[in-house]
């Protein structure tokens, strides 16, 4: 069997170069892809517990507690103690963190629209049902 026939192998070269385009999209906001992640699930006004915003982006815990660590320093996320689970922390984006989050949303859509500039949204239709499908049967394994 050829290796570019291999499904996981074209998703794993495609995963890398799309990492590589939008790392160097984000880079003049002294953002990662991660930590992009993260900002873009959080908000101001609602808070979300760590364990909900590593549900969100299906990271585990403990990385996602070095990035919002991260993103804490930069003063991008606010970490409060939640009032009914002294364990628990609430998260929320600062006002920092709300200006970079709408500064970046044109970068990601205009990162999207070159992405898939050659496709119909039937075929963007049909190719997001399929990696959900790969994705599924790969995630409990």
């Amino acid at each position: 069997m050829n290796l570019f026939d291999l499904t996981g192998f074209l998703i794993h070269q495609t995963d890398m170069k799309l990492t590589n385009f939008f790392v160097k999209k984000l880079k003049p906001y002294e953002v990662t892809p991660e930590q992009w992640g993260i900002i873009s699930v959080l908000d101001s006004e609602r808070a979300m517990t760590q364990k909900e915003v590593a549900e969100a982006i299906d990271r585990d815990q403990t990385t996602v507690v070095r990035m919002i660590s991260s993103l804490e320093k930069k003063g991008m996320v606010k970490r409060l103690q939640n009032d009914h689970d002294k364990r628990s922390h609430d998260l929320f984006l600062s006002t920092k963190g709300m200006h970079l989050k709408t500064s970046l949303l044109p970068v990601v859509k205009e990162a999207h629209d070159v992405l898939t500039r050659n496709m119909t949204q039937d075929e963007l239709a049909v190719l997001h049902e399929t990696l959900h499908k790969l994705y599924i049967n790969v995630k409990e394994e």
